[in-house]
Order: structure tokens, then C-alpha cells, then sequence
């Protein structure tokens, strides 16, 4: 996995708070009548580390993945947590200090739709044995560009948590329900390559590499 870290130090500037009737810049939001939309849509691609994707980080923010190619032979899984009205609930990121430096501790709640002995295999018993754990790419309801598309477990792979892989034949359609965490000291990743258009279509093709 070829990532490029940037070790300059960045300055922490607080900007004036600046009501939506003024101007508005950043992509913050649309328009006055069409604000962010909170949520996910609960589609998502989980990539296994140990697959070694090619990732390409810009040179400006390497908190944004400009360029995700899998190998030939290598497969993504597929989530699509489109069951309930709130998709991905429970999923947080949180500041935490436990291990002496500040860190955000990142839960992720999928659901996994996939069944059989293959996806047992290859997608759900690596959730808790794979060494380098894995990399999801979730997208939000929100269509602004830059963190649309959010990514959790680049700097540490997303693993279950204890007693964090369940399934209920009856309930959630019989999907197997994973609940993953990892820590990681950049609040937020996110896909992102030009625009949104062209950011989506980066993502299905991801999509259509999947189980």
C-alpha cells in the first residue's frame, strides 16, 4: 500500500462563525433552502489491508484518498445496510487519549448481506483473524463533494470488537450484523478525486469489484 505522509505542522485556525444567510464557501452548504444532509446511504466496500490496494493520497491533504485500485485477483465486500431507517446507526468517531496522545476511536455498524461458505471464508471470520484488518468507504446522503464519500480504518484497520459479529436469521433481513472499530489520529478521511461525479463513479466501480 503506497501512502504518502505529510509531516509538516499545521496551524489551527478558528474562523469566525458566519451565518448561511452570508456568503457561503467550502462546499459547507448548497444553499440556504438545500443544507447537509446528515447520514449514510449504507452503501459501502469493505477492503481488505492484507489485499495490498494501491492508494494514492494527495499531495496537499494526505487526509484525502484520491485513487483506490485493487488487484487483479483481489475482491472487495460489499455493504448495503439499506434495512431500517437509519442505516449504519450506532457508527461514531470519538477523541480519545487512552494511550497517551489524542486519537479517534472509529465504530462502524454494518450489516454484511452476503451469505454462504464463501463469504464465511473470505469476508466475515478475516473481520476478526486478518492481521491488518480492514478499509471501508461509506457514502453519506450528503452530495457536496469532498466527504461525501467517508473512509474509516486507512491509518488502522478496522477489526471487530469483542463478541462483535452477530446474526439473526429473523431480524435484519438474516444479515450478519459486524461491528468494527479501529484508532486513528485524522478525524476524518475522505474519497475524493476532482468532484463528486467523478468521485462516484470511482466508488460503484469500487461496487462492482465486490462480492
Amino acid at each position: 500500500m503506497n501512502k504518502h505522509i505529510n509531516k509538516k505542522k499545521f496551524a489551527l485556525i478558528v474562523m469566525a462563525y458566519a451565518s448561511c444567510a452570508g456568503t457561503l464557501a467550502g462546499n459547507l452548504a448548497k444553499d440556504c433552502d438545500t443544507p447537509l444532509a446528515g447520514g449514510y446511504t449504507g452503501r459501502g466496500v469493505l477492503i481488505a489491508l492484507a489485499d495490498n490496494p494501491t492508494i494514492v493520497q494527495s499531495a496537499t491533504n494526505p487526509r484525502t484518498i484520491s485513487s483506490i485500485t485493487m488487484p487483479a485477483n483481489k475482491k472487495v465486500a460489499v455493504i448495503d445496510n439499506s434495512f431500517g431507517p437509519t442505516p449504519l446507526n450506532g457508527s461514531t468517531v470519538q477523541s480519545n487519549t487512552d494511550d497517551g496522545m489524542l486519537k479517534y476511536r472509529k465504530t462502524l455498524v454494518v450489516q454484511i448481506p452476503q451469505r454462504g461458505s464463501d463469504v464465511s471464508k473470505d469476508v466475515v471470520e478475516p473481520l476478526s483473524q486478518a492481521p491488518l484488518g480492514y478499509m471501508a468507504i461509506m457514502e453519506k446522503k450528503d452530495r457536496q463533494g469532498n466527504g461525501s464519500f467517508e473512509v474509516f480504518g486507512f491509518e488502522q484497520g478496522l477489526t471487530a470488537t469483542e463478541d462483535g459479529i452477530t446474526r439473526n436469521e429473523y431480524e435484519n433481513g438474516g444479515c450478519t450484523i459486524a461491528t468494527l472499530s479501529c484508532n486513528e489520529t485524522w478525524y476524518e478521511v475522505a474519497f475524493f478525486d476532482t468532484d463528486y461525479n467523478t468521485t462516484l463513479q470511482a466508488f460503484e466501480a469500487l461496487l462492482a469489484q465486490g462480492y
